[in-house]
């Protein structure tokens, strides 16, 4: 006879997805540390409880790592949880098949893989009962993905370059924020601005900015980690014009994005203007010096004057850095004065904090201010106030004849260069020899050929004459032989 075990079931109001309540003892068994739950007491115990940190609305708590799909649902994804670094997990179907990871694209399922979860989407999905197989958390629960929406809160519309930004997203499921850690480790908030080629304006054709990107893990500007809200602050370091901002966040199965009405990206409201002071003569060192004065002024009408407050530092042509701050009340122009420090380079970097008409705060970077302060430059002496040595010395130079050019030596080394160039030339186009031009060679030079024609144009009967004079003597000299007597 059957063992009947009680379950527990859960009804989704987006989804018709409930809880397997029964298991026929023909089930497969489950490979789990759970093996068996009687009441809700040792449910409790074997750690099946409600996680406080994972939406309750769209999941569903595991009974023997078995739930069940109801015949209304067309898309579903599970995100099962597992012990880090087990394999992953085998989906039986209510038929008896089974899904594993390998195998899912082949039975169109989206399957991904991670070190402590598996993350998998199924269509049109086999209605009745399934069972996951494989090292699940005791407290693990099937969550289900259903209605992922990513909300952004929208941008003020009068912003300005170099202005600080704060945002503040959510991502939820369900209209519950999505705060599993495992999860929540792989999720991104990417933030782009996009040029909305506008021909009116100074971003025309400059594509995507990517600006910054955050993680719910409450570093950095996140103010707390795992609470299903992205919150941080960036910086409008790009040109001013008219952009679309672009909120994207990727999961390994699916991208949320968010796409807000494009904002007008103003220049930056301050002006620094500059009068620089001449520098020290070097033999004057004793002179009083002139500051150097920076006059900073606000352009923009929709920027409220009376509430800028100026601060930062200046770094002077010796290397050495000073701070500085602007927080005088009024409307007028804010004025710096500078230490004259010699010739170089002066640079400022300023930020600037202040109220919109409309009562927004703000916070922004200056673009960097610069000036250079040349070297001065020293008049010469007047010759009456020389003294009398220099002046004896200078008129010695000038009473010294000055040598003439020897155009004779340079005429006539032209000549030798182009003459001896040309023969050279010649030489080598002729391919004459070096013996060519021993001319007086030229006469013993002929007459040997001639001799050795006459001596080969001998008569035969000389050599014949010559060859048996040979012989006689080689005869008489050989000739060893004794007479008969």
């Amino acid at each position: 006879m059957a063992k009947l075990i009680a379950a527990l079931g859960l009804l989704l109001c987006s989804l018709p997805l409930s809880a397997m309540q029964d298991a026929p003892p023909d089930a497969v068994a489950p490979v789990t540390e759970v093996t068996e739950a009687v009441d809700e007491k040792t449910l409790h115990e074997s750690g099946f409880t409600l996680l406080s940190d994972l939406p309750t609305k769209n999941q569903i708590s595991l009974f023997d790592n078995r739930f069940r799909i109801d015949d209304k649902v067309d898309e579903i994804t599970l995100l099962l949880f597992r012990r880090r670094g087990s394999a992953s997990v085998v989906l039986v179907k209510p038929d008896g098949s089974k899904i594993h990871f390998n195998t899912a694209e082949a039975q169109q399922v989206r399957w991904h893989d991670a070190s402590s979860y598996d993350l998998i989407q199924i269509k049109n999905p086999m209605p009745g009962p399934w069972q996951a197989i494989g090292r699940l958390l005791p407290e693990s629960r099937i969550m289900l993905l259903s209605d992922i929406q990513l909300n952004v809160e929208p941008l003020p519309t009068n912003l300005m370059v170099g202005e600080t930004v704060k945002i503040t997203a959510r991502l939820t499921n369900g209209d519950q924020p999505i705060t599993a850690k495992d999860f929540n480790e792989v999720l991104a908030l990417e933030v782009i601005f996009v040029s909305t080629n506008n021909a009116d304006y100074d971003n025309f054709g400059r594509g995507v900015v990517q600006v910054a990107q955050f993680r719910d893990d409450g570093k950095g500007y996140d103010e707390r980690s795992r609470d299903g809200i992205f919150t941080g602050e960036f910086q409008l370091k790009f040109v001013a014009g008219e952009w679309t901002p672009k909120y994207i966040v990727r999961t390994p199965l699916y991208t949320r994005e968010v796409e807000q009405a494009p904002v007008v990206l103003k220049p930056a409201p301050i002006v620094a203007d500059i009068t620089a002071a001449a520098a020290l003569a070097d033999d004057k060192p004793q002179q009083q010096a002139i500051p150097h004065q920076v006059l900073f002024r606000v352009t923009d009408d929709s920027v409220n004057a009376a509430s800028v407050l100026l601060q930062g530092r200046v770094r002077y042509p010796s290397g050495e850095i000073e701070s500085f701050a602007l927080n005088e009340p009024g409307t007028s122009p804010r004025e710096l004065k500078l230490h004259n420090r010699g010739h170089g380079s002066y640079i400022l970097e300023v930020a600037a904090f202040g109220e919109m008409q409309d009562g927004r705060e703000f916070m922004l970077n200056l673009p960097e201010v610069s000036f250079v302060v040349n070297r001065p430059v020293l008049d010469a002496p007047v010759l009456a106030d020389l003294p009398q040595k220099v002046k004896d010395e200078i008129a010695a130079e000038q009473a010294e004849p000055v040598p003439e050019f020897p155009w004779g030596l340079v005429i006539g080394a032209n000549l030798f260069i182009l003459f001896g160039g040309g023969f050279a030339i010649w030489f080598v186009m002729t391919d004459k020899k070096l013996a060519d031009l021993q001319f007086w060679r030229k006469k013993d030079a002929k007459a040997q050929p001639v001799a050795a024609t006459a001596e080969k144009n001998k008569p035969a009967t000389d050599k014949n004459s010559t060859n048996a004079q040979k012989n006689n003597d080689m005869d008489d000299i050989l000739d060893l032989t004794l007479p008969d007597d």
